[in-house]
């Protein structure tokens, strides 16, 4: 706790020496100081966040108190080189040097602190040298407590924060090229529907079917490959535009280096994805015999070219075997590309049952509600396209609504109506009488509570060295660092025994620990097996005896790991106090107990709380730029798929206003036509995009899936809306058309 002018925050303090850092750049405010924390004039002399600044109200040159010394803000950090490294923080930094920390008082035998050191090799060595460093550092110091990484895994949280954003990213960008798939395929049947002509002559002149397809595929790959081109340029540049314009924003430093590989991926993808959907419309129009494309203007596709269905299937076979070898996660991989698979083949079948159903119904009494009904499942229909589309775009875009919405509440959910006011840590043992003496005589306080608190890290489950024990996802976190440990007499409260037997008071047996069910299961534990926990340097085996279910949204006391009090309570350790209050200023609390105990730090549960609600809302904040990319996309294969039928559309608008009908008869109709199209797709949507975020809920972000019908009602009216909109503004056109030039042409 950082305190000067009455007021106290939370600080995040890293010591370093004079070789630091190894690598990068260490920069300042002013710059002339380089650097001013190892070679200050006094040890007093700190650099600091300009967060902490603001609020405490201090300037360059002025001095505040950290534990038991008084510091003086000797510059304000402008750049850490290695700051991505030290993972998620609650307060601002404050950079000083090794005397400044021991002249704190705050490096006290069971205090939370984290030691680093950063080796440096020789010039030249290679990846593989330093692995085998780190090798040899485990097999010769195998029970030191150390936790030796090499370059490529330096910043293991944010490199797993960074792989999961760029997976989910990546993802919905295939989902995007796939929903373009359709639309590629309706440009092809726009396309070649506006060249009949040129197919019936080079047909009656005697070319053959396969030279045909082959003569306009190549046409097609040629403007795909342009298209391809002009992407790949814009993807190079795309991270130089980034960092020139958003690199402030950015949480992360971003390469402005050509990444050739992944935009050589995005471009084959493409290519693939363009060659499957352009098949299946060529293969219908060049088997359709010449002299049809001359008797009628309404022209059938000539049924099934299975032949080149069964192609167009083997290369979005490729496609999808490129992508399953591109991503590690092979099983979240499958189901991703089975549930798009399948959402594809449901909504081809749901489609075409729709047609052949609304063959069969009887003829509508209302002559609008008639025309729209027919107009479905007429020659040259947009229906299965139209479906295909918007239900593809529609079953992303509610999975992310959903996803949106489940990560929302979960923050909201997450804390309770009784939620404490202020975590203590360090709270040492001989304070802690006396702590808990002042905080209840303060203001608004209604109840104090304390449990022990150490740092252990496992290092082996049932005899089997951590890093080797096969864990499951979800649990495999626990194996990762270091833990909060504890010691209790009596099940803590928030937790219920869900299996085993709670030692006795008073226990003097071999170490016992119970564990959280979850992590239990997770790592294959059970009653009866043994863990073995480094604390302080020294591994402790203890024996499983109970395993707990715990509520962590009570913001209560409790640890995955919680010992018997004879394993742990000889070690140095401190306390961690929770103090709930209502009624009084918190503030004001906050200083009078970080000045009369400055080795304790406190996290005052609201700021804590808001800073994991910042870093969360910067991760639904890419969502739902996935979320606007795939509805963008959605909406221009749409008009894309309206417009493939533009001519035909075009032809019986003409034919209907001949025979008497009004524009507005005409715009009713339209309108209806595409209305209807817009709810089939949005029933599929919503009920598709519901299982696909109750399985992202459930499986990848492990929160309580809640279906909110809201979401469902809003999804349905915005697609039926967009294709109504997309509909009547694609066929504008179609209204305007003048009879005569069609009259005379036929």
């Amino acid at each position: 706790m950082a305190t000067a002018n009455g007021r106290s925050t939370l600080v995040e303090i890293k010591a370093i020496d004079e070789a630091y850092p190894l690598f990068g750049a260490m920069t300042y405010e002013p710059s002339s100081l380089q650097p001013p924390v190892t070679t200050a004039a006094s040890p007093e002399g700190v650099a600091v966040d300009p967060l902490l600044l603001g609020r405490l109200g201090l300037k360059v040159g002025d001095r505040f108190k950290i534990g038991t010394s008084e510091l003086a803000a000797h510059a304000v950090i402008a750049n850490e080189p290695d700051r991505i490294s030290d993972g998620f923080v609650l307060g601002p930094r404050l950079l000083m040097s090794h005397r400044a920390l021991e002249a704190t008082g705050l490096i006290q035998p069971g205090s939370l602190i984290t030691w680093r050191y950063r080796v440096k090799l020789p010039q030249g060595a290679t990846l593989n040298e330093a692995k085998a460093i780190v090798e040899r550092t485990n097999s010769e110091f195998p029970d030191a407590g150390w936790r030796v990484r090499a370059r490529d895994n330096a910043a293991s949280g944010a490199e797993r924060f960074v792989e999961r954003l760029s997976y989910f990213m990546s993802l919905v960008g295939i989902s995007a090229l796939v929903i373009g798939g359709a639309g590629i395929a309706n440009a092809v049947s726009a396309f070649v529907s506006r060249r009949t002509a040129t197919i019936a002559t080079l047909k009656c002149l005697g070319v053959s079917q396969a030279n045909v397809f082959g003569l306009f595929l190549t046409e097609i790959m040629l403007v795909a490959l342009l298209g391809a081109a002009i992407a790949f340029m814009a993807g190079a540049a795309t991270p130089w535009f980034a960092s020139t314009f958003f690199g402030d924003v950015l949480p992360l430093p971003v390469a402005t280096s050509i990444a050739w590989w992944p935009l050589a991926f995005a471009a084959l993808l493409g290519l693939l994805v363009t060659l499957a959907f352009a098949i299946v419309p060529l293969a219908r129009i060049a088997r359709i015999p010449g002299t049809a494309l001359f008797r009628s203007h309404l022209v059938e596709g000539g049924g099934f070219a299975w032949t080149y269905i069964a192609a167009a299937l083997a290369i979005l076979g490729v496609a999808a075997l490129l992508i399953y070898l591109s991503f590690d996660n092979g099983r979240i991989t499958l189901y991703y590309l089975g549930g798009l698979a399948g959402s594809f083949v449901v909504l081809a079948f749901l489609a075409l049952a729709l047609l052949k159903s609304v063959a069969l119904l009887p003829p509508a009494k209302s002559l609008l509600l008639r025309q729209a009904v027919k107009a479905l499942h007429r020659p040259g229909s947009s229906a299965l396209s139209v479906i295909l589309a918007l239900g593809l775009g529609l079953t992303l875009f509610v999975a992310l609504a959903l996803t949106d919405a489940t990560i929302s509440r979960e923050i909201r959910a997450g804390i309770p109506g009784k939620a404490p006011a202020f975590f203590f840590l360090d709270v040492r043992n001989d304070e802690l009488p006396a702590f808990r003496e002042a905080a209840m005589k303060e203001p608004g306080v209604k109840e104090v509570e304390n449990a022990p608190m150490l740092r252990g890290r496992m290092v082996a489950v049932k005899g089997i060295a951590a890093d080797k024990v096969e864990a499951k996802p979800e649990a495999a976190w626990a194996l990762r660092g270091d833990r909060g440990l504890t010691y209790a007499e009596t099940l803590p409260e928030g937790s219920e025994l869900v299996k085993g037997a709670w030692w006795p008071k008073d226990y003097s047996g071999k170490p016992l620990v119970s564990l959280v069910d979850e992590i239990a299961d997770g790592l294959g534990i059970d009653i009866g097996d043994e863990i073995t926990v480094n604390v302080l340097g020294r591994d402790v085996t203890a024996e499983v005896s109970s395993l707990r279910k715990v509520n962590w949204r009570s913001f209560g006391i409790n640890f995955v790991m919680v010992f018997s009090p004879n394993t742990l309570k000889a070690a140095p350790h401190s306390h961690v106090v929770t103090v709930e209050m209502e009624g009084a200023d918190e503030a004001v609390f906050l200083n009078r107990m970080a000045a009369a105990f400055p080795s304790a730090t406190a996290v005052r549960v609201k700021e804590a709380l808001a800073t994991v609600s910042e870093l969360l809302g910067q991760m639904l904040s890419a969502v739902r730029g996935a979320n606007a990319l795939t509805l963008l996309t959605g909406i221009l294969v749409l008009a894309g798929a309206l417009a493939a039928g533009l001519a035909t559309r075009s032809y019986e608008a003409v034919v209907l206003k001949t025979y008497g009908a009004t524009r507005r008869q005409l715009l009713w109709s339209f309108m209806l036509e595409f209305g209807l199209l817009g709810l089939v797709a949005a029933i599929f949507g919503v009920i598709a995009g519901s299982l696909a975020a109750w399985f992202l809920a459930l499986y990848i972000l492990e929160m309580d899936f809640t279906f909110l019908p809201a979401v469902a009602v809003a999804t349905a009216l915005i697609a039926m809306l967009l294709t109504i909109l997309a509909g009547l503004t694609v066929t504008a056109r179609a209204l305007s058309a003048k009879p005569s030039a069609y009259l005379r042409n036929e």
